[in-house]
């Protein structure tokens, strides 16, 4: 009777531990989840950057990371095609995607239309080493 009784003890006891480990697994891979929510913006593809037209521009405009592309290093702004003295990262997004102020009209054409903007490191910190593994280091630019 008595060996009885530990054996239930101790199935209480096993009970309440895995259900306690299970709990604890939960809550470290819920909190894991919540930092990589947190790092990126939202979902990963829901990732905000932050564009302008080009690389001195006040004026900046937020894209979802899903909505650019063709990110490479180059010389020329978007819009007025103005050459800078050092390359800049730029990419393409219709200009319907982006939200915010910046520099464009759709006095040129109907909307929507691929624009090309600039992503400032100093904007988008966050992501600068996901953008530098797409488009290389500034250094592996060459000028056409």
């Amino acid at each position: 009777m008595k060996g009885r009784k530990i054996v239930q003890l101790f199935w209480i006891l096993a009970k309440i531990f895995w259900f306690l480990g299970k709990l604890l697994i939960a809550v470290l891979f819920g909190l894991g989840g919540l930092f990589f929510r947190w790092a990126t913006g939202g979902k990963s593809g829901q990732t905000v950057v932050y564009v302008r037209r080009d690389w001195n521009d006040r004026r900046i405009g937020k894209v979802r990371w899903s909505d650019l592309g063709n990110l490479r290093w180059d010389t020329v702004s978007g819009g007025t095609q103005i050459e800078s003295r050092k390359p800049f990262v730029y990419a393409h997004v219709w200009c319907n995607r982006v939200q915010g102020d910046i520099a464009h009209s759709c006095l040129h054409g109907p909307a929507p239309h691929n624009i090309k903007v600039c992503l400032i490191q100093n904007d988008n910190k966050c992501f600068w080493n996901r953008i530098i593994k797409i488009v290389g280091p500034e250094k592996s630019f060459n000028k056409r």
